[in-house]
């Protein structure tokens, strides 16, 4: 196979540009918030070289997609198969044991080039993923999904050669258009963000610069190179001026970095910014090591804001981007180089059987034949909290109502109605409980919840559009007849945080919650309104306000972790009463008040989840009360949690009953 293609060492240079993005991107958000376009910066390369070798090789006939791929193995595996390695043996050392258990499993999908779909079933979001070590191979599945099928494409047109650039485009726009479709149409930002459906365009842009460039005239001139150039550079500074983590992205805004690396490889390596900054011997170095850094750079982060709990100091990050340096220098040198010059066969045959190993070794993390290091140091009641969840319960079948799903038990005439997200979902263990102990009792509990959706009308969550259809028809069903009860819960706060992206829509008017205290207000009324149709309705009407919540909750937050000394150590403390009332402009007190203007009454699980002197504890007999941040344990609930009771027993409702101390 010849790849004679003439070496450009301004690209490496852009490779350079991109990977600093990126990292910097990681490692000071807050000063570089739209770095991640680094990652578009690639996939242009990418596709620019990549195709560029295929089309040529096509053309002298010497194209081979045995050698193709022999060549991507000997290219990617090497540092990928070392730092999945890596990852994992500290992982061994630091992680618990439900956290070792996920990294085994990325470890597999990294292998496999499928990290990102594991990433989007997971519902990980590229923005806000605590704890993932492998969050950035999310990139390098788009790009080889796409070489996985791209020759292929590229051999069945070329006897259709004249038309091959019409193919191009039209792939290109309908991937566009697709990425166009989930993100506004269907607002599932997590697919369009990862998934190589609507990712594949910006590859594409590079395969549609390699072609104009080897088959069709340009216009050479120094001047124009220059201007190309110029407007490149001046759209990857746009970029990074106007998008960030709060824009819906890829969408249209992708169009500034993709644009602007097109433009830069069309000006050629003679264009002034080319020549002078990204043929910069030093620029062009960090190019020929890009692949390596931006491998290192995510692990060592995850690992770095781990051992100081979530909160490193910046001279940490200091160390972690002198340490990404050094091993991508060591990777480059003593890995990636003397590999090239191995017989290619010999090389790709031997690095897949390492892979597979890599495989093996992340599989055995993720069935527990490996246990992680943790395990000897008493950690496992963490990983076990992290993972006590309980819903749908045994007692409860799936049904539909205009089709959204919900959960019913068995059949009697009175029935219950627990409506909400998934903090209505926590107490399904103890309702469960009830119902089984007191078979004496004829009731019918009713799930209508839907995860990470508020409960209220007109209220929307960017990336799931299921919410606001799910809320209509949960109101419907509220009003049958049947049902005489009616309790909505929520982990309303959670839905002021800047990462939920929840907003009000209706009319004329869309804002966010986090941003607009008119929009606080116009949801508050909009409950009320919903609230007091089904009191007028002759319905008993509950509200549940807020449990605690706060990343100190989470389990694997209570640890301090180290690699010398005392290697795993408790941190823990015990949560405000009145700042959790008074958060968020006291929404929790407003909507109690209007609660009760509407004629429901309200039930607080602060007045039993917190003592008298206000703290709210976060263990109870010895064992952890919540599994994360904002969801009680099923145990816990089960046995202890007994605020809800009356409703199945029907005892008046007291808030005086045990607390937790």
């Amino acid at each position: 196979m010849n790849q004679n293609i003439v070496y450009r060492s301004d690209i490496d240079g852009l490779r350079a540009v991109a990977v600093i993005l990126v990292v910097f991107f990681h490692l000071f958000p807050e000063a570089n918030p739209g770095g991640f376009i680094g990652v578009d910066i690639f996939f242009v390369i990418s596709g620019f070289l990549i195709s560029t070798i295929i089309f040529k090789n096509l053309d002298n006939n010497s194209f081979s997609i045995l050698d193709f791929y022999f060549r991507r193995i000997v290219r990617i595996f090497p540092a990928l198969i070392l730092v999945l390695l890596s990852t994992f043996l500290i992982g061994w050392l630091l992680l618990l044991d439900g956290e070792f258990k996920n990294l085994g499993k990325h470890i597999i999908g990294g292998i496999g080039f499928v990290s990102n779909v594991i990433q989007w079933r997971e519902g990980l979001n590229y923005f806000n993923s605590y704890l993932k070590p492998l969050l950035n191979l999310w990139s390098l599945g788009v790009e080889e999904q796409f070489y996985f099928v791209w020759p292929f494409v590229v051999i069945i047109c070329w006897r259709f050669k004249k038309y091959l650039l019409t193919i191009i485009i039209l792939f290109l726009i309908l991937s566009f258009i697709v990425n166009i479709f989930f993100l506004f149409s269907l607002e599932n930002l997590n697919f369009s963000y990862k998934m190589p459906v609507t990712r594949f365009w910006e590859i594409l842009f590079g395969s549609l610069l390699g072609y104009i460039s080897l088959y069709k005239k340009r216009d050479d001139r120094k001047i124009i190179n220059n201007i190309k150039s110029f407007l490149g550079l001046s759209f990857i500074i746009l970029s990074l001026i106007f998008i960030n983590s709060g824009k819906l992205f890829p969408g249209f805004w992708a169009l500034l970095p993709v644009i602007g690396s097109y433009l830069i490889i069309d000006s050629g390596q003679n264009s002034y910014i080319n020549r002078v900054f990204l043929a910069n011997q030093y620029v062009v170095y960090l190019g020929l090591i890009s692949y390596p850094i931006y491998l290192w750079h995510w692990p060592l982060i995850t690992y770095n804001k781990l051992l100081f709990s979530d909160q490193p100091p910046l001279v940490s990050l200091i160390i972690v981007l002198i340490l990404t340096i050094f091993l991508s220098m060591i990777t480059y040198h003593f890995l990636e180089k003397p590999i090239k010059k191995v017989n290619k066969k010999f090389a790709a045959y031997t690095l897949l059987s390492v892979s597979l190993l890599a495989g093996l070794i992340g599989l055995s993390g993720y069935i527990g034949i490996i246990k992680p290091y943790s395990d000897q140091f008493g950690m496992t009641e963490y990983s076990i909290a992290i993972n006590d969840w309980n819903f749908p319960t045994k007692n409860l079948q799936p049904r539909k109502f205009l089709d959204t799903d919900f959960y019913e038990s068995k059949d009697y005439k009175e029935k219950i109605l627990f409506l909400g997200d998934s903090n209505m979902e926590q107490y399904a263990p103890r309702i469960e409980r009830l119902l089984s102990e007191n078979k004496n009792i004829e009731k019918k509990s009713i799930f209508f919840t839907k995860n990470g959706c508020m409960p209220i009308k007109n209220v929307r969550v960017l990336n799931k559009p299921e919410c606001h259809p799910f809320v209509n028809n949960a109101y419907k069903f509220s009003e049958n007849p049947e049902i005489k009860t009616v309790v909505i819960g929520s982990l309303w706060l959670s839905y002021f945080d800047n990462n939920t992206k929840a907003y009000y829509q209706n009319d004329n008017f869309i804002e966010y919650l986090s941003k607009s205290p008119i929009a606080s207000d116009k949801v508050l009324n909009e409950f009320q309104l919903s609230v007091k149709k089904l009191v007028d309705l002759k319905k008993s009407v509950y509200v549940i306000l807020n449990i605690p919540r706060g990343d100190g909750l989470q389990p694997n937050k209570m640890i301090n972790r180290s690699l010398v000394g005392e290697k795993f150590s408790l941190n823990s403390a015990n949560l405000d009463k009145d700042e959790i009332i008074n958060s968020y402009d006291s929404f929790v007190k407003r909507l109690k008040n209007v609660v009760i203007q509407a004629g429901a009454q309200v039930i607080d699980p602060l007045d039993y989840l917190c003592d008298n002197d206000s703290k709210c504890p976060i263990s109870f007999e010895n064992k952890l009360i919540y599994k994360d941040s904002g969801h009680l344990r099923a145990s816990f609930v089960r046995e202890n949690v007994k605020y809800l009771d009356f409703l199945i027993l029907d005892n008046k409702m007291s808030v005086s009953m045990d607390k937790v101390e």
